[in-house]
């Protein structure tokens, strides 16, 4: 499922945004376009929040590590719920991710280009091992141990 991929950045205010669409494939055989925002915020920056834009149906959004989403442009990245791997054809790269929740595992081939420009516009605003300087370990913390941030804390996926 090569072609095009329909990508926009917005400007530059604080968070990234990314718009691509993603071919989704069904019972393998069957192809469905989804369209997904990834979006990188400097303030939680181990993550990136990747959210379905559902045509016909409720947004979902998972968030995903950017390391393993970086490094799954070049090898095997992400062990359990999360988990992407670059296919080569030809001179094309596309990058496939598969997505397991209790209910169900999705599988997904994006093309790699816009994809591997976006993470390196993040990785210039904040450089790979500079990250938890910019982590809030209070905010953190109150999401891992169930405090006023619960579970809708941006560092829990």
């Amino acid at each position: 499922m090569n072609g095009d991929h329909g990508n926009v950045q917005s400007p530059r205010t604080g968070s990234q945004d990314l718009f691509l669409t993603l071919h989704r494939m069904r019972d393998g055989v069957a192809w469905e376009d989804v369209r997904a925002e990834f979006r990188y915020d400097p303030a939680s920056p181990l993550l990136v929040r990747l959210t379905f834009l559902v045509t016909h149906g409720p947004r979902i959004t998972w968030y995903v590590g950017r390391d393993v989403l970086h490094q799954g442009l070049r090898s095997v990245s992400g062990t359990g719920d999360v988990q992407v791997w670059p296919t080569y054809i030809g001179e094309q790269t596309t990058v496939w991710m598969q997505l397991t929740s209790e209910e169900t595992t999705v599988v997904f081939e994006m093309s790699a280009r816009p994809l591997e420009e976006w993470l390196d516009s993040t990785y210039r605003d904040v450089p790979a091992g500079s990250e938890m300087a910019r982590c809030d370990m209070d905010r953190f913390l109150a999401g891992v141990l169930g405090g006023e941030s619960g579970l809708d804390s941006p560092y829990i996926s």
